[in-house]
């Protein structure tokens, strides 16, 4: 007999705790659903403290989120991250948004994708990560991330914004395609310029070094012809011979300054034509990258227009943040 009271006793004490326990948490949830998020916070907290309900945490995040209170917000996320029983999508996705919040994209990205691998076909933390990586000119994952929401929310409301912004995308991507082959098109060019004019100069070495072996092998032609004229002609001829020579010899030296001065000037002429060349490349890779520029510029401020509209803290806009990702009227969300 004293055995079963002594049970009763223990299972009624331990019914009082637990009651009190859950009673912190639904007060702190019901002043929270009331928007009375400042008067919540230590009902929630003492919740936390006693380990009776993971959803706590999520609950005293977004009070603190609503307060202003990023920080405290962040580290209240960080914290149920670690127990057991919270829901991680949930509570990553919040820390994503609290970190966007704040400005710091790289991070809220880090957060939405913790979220996502927590849960594949939670859609909410895609569209976010694409705003953060659309924020830090990631265009090309934010591309493929918009276009894995729509697959993942097909029917979503924000449906036309979410296409224009993966239109303009879709532009900047054909640009910056456009633009690398413009680019790799002029080195390509300037390579064959360049190649070019060494085969020229190399052409004119070998002609300068021909004409020269020319030369000496007339001179020397000329030279053994005077010696077997000088040994078979008779002496009396032998002065108008070498009178002759040397007016053939000054003749042809004539002759080879001349066409080394034509050479010169085919050389200076190539030169000038290949520097030509060069500054039209030139002209013409300032241009296509000024044109380039200015479509950037243009498309940037497309994205950052359109981005800006969408993205912010109302249920209205793309952003799906705090108050589009949990829904404070539907309890899945929260869970």
């Amino acid at each position: 007999m004293k055995c079963r009271i002594f049970i009763a006793a223990c299972m009624f004490f331990c019914g009082g705790i637990c009651f009190s326990q859950s009673a912190d948490f639904l007060k702190g949830e019901s002043l929270f659903k009331e928007n009375k998020v400042e008067e919540a916070v230590p009902f929630l907290k003492n919740a936390i403290s006693q380990g009776n309900n993971p959803k706590a945490y999520n609950y005293l995040a977004l009070s603190y989120h609503k307060l202003g209170m990023f920080q405290e917000s962040l580290d209240v996320c960080s914290d149920g991250m670690k127990v057991s029983g919270t829901d991680k999508k949930i509570l990553a996705f919040n820390a994503g948004n609290i970190c966007f919040d704040m400005g710091e994209y790289y991070t809220a990205e880090r957060w939405y994708s913790l979220a996502i691998a927590a849960n594949r076909i939670y859609a909410p933390p895609v569209l976010n990560r694409a705003n953060a990586e659309l924020k830090q000119k990631k265009y090309l994952a934010s591309l493929e991330d918009y276009k894995l929401y729509l697959d993942l929310s097909p029917n979503d409301r924000q449906k036309p914004e979410i296409e224009q912004l993966i239109a303009l995308l879709e532009g900047w991507k054909k640009a910056e395609e456009d633009r690398i082959a413009e680019e790799e098109r002029i080195k390509a060019e300037e390579a064959r310029i360049i190649a070019e004019q060494r085969r020229l100069e190399e052409e004119e070495a070998l002609k300068a070094n021909g004409s020269d072996a020319t030369v000496v092998q007339k001179e020397n032609g000329q030279l053994d012809a005077a010696l077997q004229e000088q040994l078979n002609a008779k002496f009396a001829e032998q002065a108008a011979m070498l009178e002759a020579q040397r007016e053939e010899l000054k003749k042809l030296i004539e002759e080879q300054k001349a066409s080394q001065e034509a050479q010169k000037a085919e050389t200076a002429r190539r030169e000038i034509e290949a520097a030509r060349r060069e500054e039209e490349a030139a002209l013409r890779a300032a241009e296509a990258a000024r044109k380039a520029e200015e479509d950037a510029a243009r498309r940037r401020k497309l994205l950052e227009d359109v981005a800006a509209s969408l993205q912010n803290s109302e249920s209205s806009n793309l952003n799906a943040g705090t108050e589009g990702a949990v829904d404070y009227g539907y309890e899945t969300e929260l869970e």
